[in-house]
């Protein structure tokens, strides 16, 4: 259609990792994002094909102006051109709960196999029936068997499996420095409720939640959607379907987003703290109803045409 935009994502090493060049005149080129003087972010120079894609052939990078690119990235401190991976700061650790399960599992293993060894200081087998290999007498020990030893023989059994509690509480104390690097709670990585009660998960679940929203108003709304629904807004003006005035332009510009709601942990007691607080004019009708993943103006319809049906049935 005439004016639609289209969207179309491409994986982070499409913008040219390889390319930093300087331009001159304090513009520069870095990891293929070019900036001008002012630090400002003026173009990306992008691959027409991906590294790795089935039959790539290599082509010189494509300057596209920043205005059509949305680079959404996490920045993590001044001056970062480019997002990092939110695994980086555990992949090693990843790779150690990895090879440590791996252990544990062999540990597993060797738990079933029980091995006995018979000390005989007579020479005599110690009354015990078997094979004979390199000078070693294999037995088996049948289920219900009772062996009288002579004087001095002795029969002790390995004890594999040992330290199994020490190597769990091991591998859930990695899960948690896991979580603690990629931002969630130990319960959301790994489903774990074992050791959580109400007031801990609560404020787990609190933390969890302030991150939420922010990475939500910083890199959804703030570096996505809020970009594209100006640039559409622009679309429809310059096709003449709005009116361009500087007053009406501005009107549609601005748009409210409404992230999804949080379901509610203790339904009660929430509510009971949202009236309170409204009432005590601590927050507001629209600040709890956004909180909740829904618009204050779909509410207030919705309730108004609650109450008109109300009186309808009543008149009737």
């Amino acid at each position: 259609a005439t004016g639609a935009i289209r969207l179309r994502p491409i994986p982070a090493e499409q913008v040219d990792p390889s390319l930093s060049r300087d331009l001159g005149n304090g513009s520069r080129i870095v990891a293929g994002i070019e900036f001008d003087a002012d630090d400002e972010v003026t173009a990306y120079h992008i691959l027409p094909e991906a590294p790795g894609a089935p039959f790539v052939t290599y082509k010189d990078a494509v300057r596209v102006s920043a205005r059509d690119v949305l680079h959404i990235f996490d920045p993590l401190f001044p001056g970062q051109a480019r997002g990092l991976s939110w695994l980086s700061p555990v992949l090693l650790k990843m790779r150690d709960r990895d090879e440590a399960s791996d252990a544990l599992l062999m540990q597993l293993k060797t738990a079933s196999l029980i091995t006995g060894f018979v000390r005989d200081l007579d020479g005599s087998l110690a009354g015990f029936d078997g094979s004979t290999e390199g000078g070693a007498l294999n037995v088996a020990l049948e289920p219900g068997a009772m062996r009288i030893l002579p004087q001095g023989a002795d029969v002790t059994f390995s004890t594999p499996g040992q330290g199994m509690t020490q190597a769990s509480e091991f591998l859930r104390t990695q899960d948690r420095e896991i979580a603690a690097g990629v931002g969630l709670t130990f319960e959301a990585l790994t489903g774990d409720l074992t050791q959580t009660n109400y007031s801990s998960a609560r404020v787990g679940l609190l933390d969890f939640r302030r991150r939420a929203e922010m990475l939500q108003r910083q890199l959804i709304e703030g570096q996505f959607l809020r970009p594209c629904w100006q640039r559409w807004i622009e679309l429809r003006a310059l096709a003449g379907e709005i009116d361009a005035g500087d007053a009406e332009f501005a009107d549609f510009r601005s748009v409210r987003f409404v992230p999804p709601g949080w379901q509610w942990v203790d339904p009660k007691n929430e509510v009971e703290a949202d009236a309170r607080a409204i009432e005590a004019g601590l927050k507001s009708r629209e600040e709890v109803v956004a909180g909740r993943g829904r618009d204050i103006d779909d509410l207030n319809d919705e309730i108004a045409r609650d109450v008109a049906r109300g009186d309808g049935s009543a008149a009737a």
